[in-house]
């Protein structure tokens, strides 16, 4: 019998019926069970479709799908879909059922792209179907910007506006829309700006944009200090007291008051405010830093470099050394001619004048400009037969000292390298005491008495009052800048004045039971988070976004967590951020996505306001700090003749009291040629600060009556558009344009590190100042110390360097015309410093 036979049967024969009963069998399940599923899945058909339907209805040309919608979508799609078999294409639906399952993966998986298909096709859609309304709102119709930036309805809205180009007219124009369609009601929107003004125009714009009267308290338009106050009003059992009823004036007033009686009762306090005062009233910077000899020279007289004794200096470490002389009762002369005989006269050095004299002591001190290794600045300069700056430098400390040797004289030397490692005054005070010079320290009282004449004082107290505006804007206290404090030895001396000030500063607003504006919009956001603050809306729209602060970035947040759902419309141009002294914080919107989430980025680029030479300049001048949003502005305006006009003004010989004349009469110059051109030009003299203002403008006026004249700050002209701009007094220096006293290093500790660009806010500031004309600017600056910003304006670069033939030799700066005793010369502009004379031959 064959080995493959069983019982007659073959064996293939016997596996192949086994498999076959599995088979069956498996086919009998599979059947019942894809029989189950098929139940399974039809039972959820209808929510399928329900949920397709939701789709459909997010997608049918009605409204924005925005991201919020999205979510709330994919949270109910998602767990339902979910539940669907594996395989289900498998289990022998109909097309028409697998069509449905299949439709809702496609939308699961590429939702994103989809939503941003068709939030593409609504728009132009949603404006051709409100074309008309838009079209009727104002005068002049919306352009297809703005349009498309108002029915733009995702969950946070940026809105990148340039100046000029409509930004109040187009959120004027959503809450109009949102209105208009139903999307909200009026009790549903908050709208906020940041001045009294602009909140003004905002209602009045709405007002006439829905063209209805609003019930009082039914349209919220409010600044965020106002919108502040109303939280904490509707949440406190108690009444609400403004801390010095809003007035920045008294608030320095009591910082001031608060500074002074801790100085004569503290002594504690007196050693510190001192030794801020007198040694670290400025930042130190190396001469070694420089790259000319005009650079360090104009970086100092940017400074007062007053002493507390009243004496005037070239440097700030000469003002340490005079301000620890004064407040050790050692009387000094400075730059005393020292007495030398005839033979000893050197006509190749000058006079000698050594930089200390004490007459009491008997004693000369000179303050050398060299490093640890003797050597000496890039910038030094050399003559034969000296190969070096450095050898003909020394041989002059060399020529000193030996002339003090032949005299037999009390010397003493210091040098920049003590003042950089912290030792200049400590070796100072060892030098002294070694000759047997009595180190007295000054009364208190004579002490307070020079500090309150200093320049420095006005400063501190003003340093103190921003410093505590911005450190409660961000919502922070002084005891988190301890790390910072421990690197940085000028701030730590700073924070130890200001934290007791500012002790006395919260004492006496909690004695008052009153609430300052910071604290106002902090303790708001307290409160909504909470939910002691209970009102809902649907949309909150900021204008002027840019001068967004961290304390009201954070109230925002609060609302927007308070009322899910809620969105965002911000408005605003990142270029015009020129409100840093009140905490404002450019980079909530430069980083307005990662702030607060999902969003959508609009641009306005057309501008209405000025042409497009103007626009081109002054573009590409405010977008050399990187960290400024890029964007192209576009202008229809042609200029009819150049756009920009730099004038320099000769103030050299003319007494400080007569350069306002020189100014004036440059004016009025301006104003008669522009006079010329036609009736009722508008024209604004725009100045950095309020005394640049020209004396006597009401005679201006008179002389010009064609003309509406008017002054304003670069502050104070954001927003505001004329014919023609006269920016006066374009100069370097500590009030200048940049302001040097507008960028303490300090103030850096509660800034955005984006915002350390140098002189970034001045920048903007001087942008918002030259795009305010329509057809031109005329820039008027000193021919001896212009402002740094104007090179980057003018076509070519070296507009503003002299000729090479009038350029000090020993420092670089200009070269002037001076006449002495009837003899001419060439003087350098930066004498005292610099005292360079060269004798000019007559013809």
């Amino acid at each position: 019998m064959s080995k493959n036979k069983v019982n007659g049967i073959n064996a293939a024969t016997v596996i192949f019926c086994i498999i076959s009963v599995v088979g069956i069998f498996y086919l009998i399940l599979r059947w019942k069970l894809n029989r189950k599923l098929r139940k399974k899945v039809r039972e959820m058909l209808p929510s399928l479709q329900a949920v397709l339907g939701v789709y459909n209805g997010l997608t049918d040309y009605t409204n924005y799908f925005s991201n919020f919608q999205a979510g709330i979508f994919l949270a109910k799609a998602k767990p339902l879909y979910a539940r669907l078999p594996f395989a289900v294409s498998s289990i022998g639906l109909k097309d028409d059922e697998l069509a449905v399952i299949t439709k809702l993966d496609e939308i699961i998986r590429t939702l994103p792209d989809l939503r941003s298909a068709y939030n593409d096709e609504f728009v132009p859609k949603e404006i051709e179907k409100y074309g008309g309304f838009f079209a009727g709102l104002e005068k002049y119709p919306l352009s297809l910007e703005q349009m498309e930036a108002v029915v733009r309805d995702e969950d946070n809205n940026l809105v990148v506006a340039g100046a000029g180009t409509g930004k109040t007219t187009t959120v004027s124009a959503k809450v109009a829309y949102l209105l208009e369609k139903g999307l909200a009601e009026s009790e549903d929107l908050l709208i906020i700006s940041f001045t009294r003004s602009a909140v003004g125009e905002m209602f009045d714009r709405c007002v006439k944009f829905c063209n209805r009267d609003f019930a009082e308290g039914e349209l919220e338009v409010k600044t965020f200090n106002a919108f502040g106050y109303l939280v904490n009003r509707t949440c406190s059992k108690t009444g609400l007291r403004l801390a010095f009823d809003g007035d920045d004036k008294r608030a320095i007033e009591f910082l001031e008051k608060s500074f002074s009686d801790l100085f004569l009762s503290d002594k504690d306090f007196e050693r510190l405010a001192t030794n801020y005062i007198a040694f670290f009233n400025r930042p130190y910077r190396s001469e070694f830093s420089f790259s000319s000899g005009d650079e360090q020279i104009k970086y100092e007289k940017s400074f007062p470099n007053i002493a507390l004794n009243g004496v005037h200096l070239k440097s700030g470490q000469e003002v340490q050394i005079a301000n620890f002389l004064f407040l050790n009762s050692i009387e000094f002369e400075y730059e005393k001619f020292f007495p030398l005989e005839l033979n000893d006269r050197d006509p190749k050095r000058g006079d000698y004048c050594p930089d200390f004299y004490f007459p009491e002591h008997d004693i000369w001190l000179e303050h050398f400009g060299i490093d640890e290794n003797g050597d000496v600045p890039s910038f030094f300069k050399t003559k034969p037969p000296f190969a070096t700056a450095k050898d003909y430098y020394h041989d002059g400390m060399l020529w000193k000292e030996g002339i003090h040797a032949k005299y037999n004289t009390k010397f003493i030397k210091s040098y920049s390298f003590e003042s950089k490692n912290g030792r200049l005054l400590a070796n100072l005070k060892h030098k002294l005491e070694g000759l047997g010079v009595e180190l007295v320290p000054r009364a208190k009282e004579e002490i307070f008495e020079a500090i309150q004449k200093s320049p420095e004082f006005d400063g501190l107290i003003k340093l103190i009052h921003t410093f505590l505006g911005l450190m409660k804007s961000n919502n922070r206290n002084p005891g988190q800048f301890a790390a910072e404090a421990k690197k940085d030895m000028r701030f730590k001396v700073f924070l130890d004045v200001f934290s007791r000030v500012y002790q006395l500063y919260e004492s006496r607003i909690a004695k008052d039971s009153a609430l300052d504006y910071n604290d106002m919009v902090n303790r708001a956001t307290t409160l909504i988070g909470s939910g002691e603050y209970v009102k809902k809306y649907k949309y909150i729209l900021v204008d002027e976004f840019q001068d967004m602060s961290i304390g009201r970035y954070e109230l925002l947040r609060s609302l927007l967590l308070a009322s899910p759902g809620c969105k965002l419309y911000a408005v605003g141009d990142d270029w015009q951020s020129i409100f840093r002294f009140t905490g404002s914080d450019i980079s909530i919107m430069t980083d307005f996505t990662k702030q607060f989430g999902h969003s959508y980025r609009s641009k306005i680029a057309k501008t209405y306001r000025f042409n497009s030479e103007i626009l081109q300049a002054t573009s590409t001048f405010v977008q050399q700090n990187p960290a400024q949003i890029q964007k192209e502005l576009q202008s229809d305006m042609v200029p009819l003749e150049p756009s920009f006009a730099f004038i320099p003004l000769n103030f050299s010989g003319t007494v400080r009291e007569l350069r306002g004349m020189v100014k004036w009469e440059k004016v009025d110059e301006i104003l008669s040629v522009l006079g010329a051109k036609g009736e009722n030009l508008e024209v604004y003299l725009i100045g950095r600060y309020h005394h640049n203002r020209p004396d006597d403008l009401r005679e201006l006026d008179k002389r010009h009556p064609n003309i509406t004249l008017s002054y304003f700050t670069a502050h104070s002209v954001k927003g505001l558009t004329c014919d023609y701009a006269i920016v006066l007094d374009v100069d370097s220096g500590q009030f200048g344009f940049p302001s040097e006293v507008a960028d303490d290093q300090i103030l850096n500790y509660l800034l955005h590190e984006g915002d350390s660009y140098e002189n970034a806010e001045e920048r903007r500031l001087f942008y918002v100042a030259l795009t305010r004309a329509k057809h031109k600017v005329f820039l008027l600056y000193d021919k001896l110390a212009p402002s740094k910003f104007l090179p980057e304006l003018m076509e070519e670069k070296d507009a503003l360097l002299l000729e090479e033939g009038k350029r000090c030799p020993e420092c670089s700066g200009a070269m002037v015309a001076k006449q002495i005793r009837s003899r001419n010369f060439m003087a350098c502009s930066n004498y005292p410093h610099c005292k360079v004379l060269i004798p000019q031959m007559v013809s």
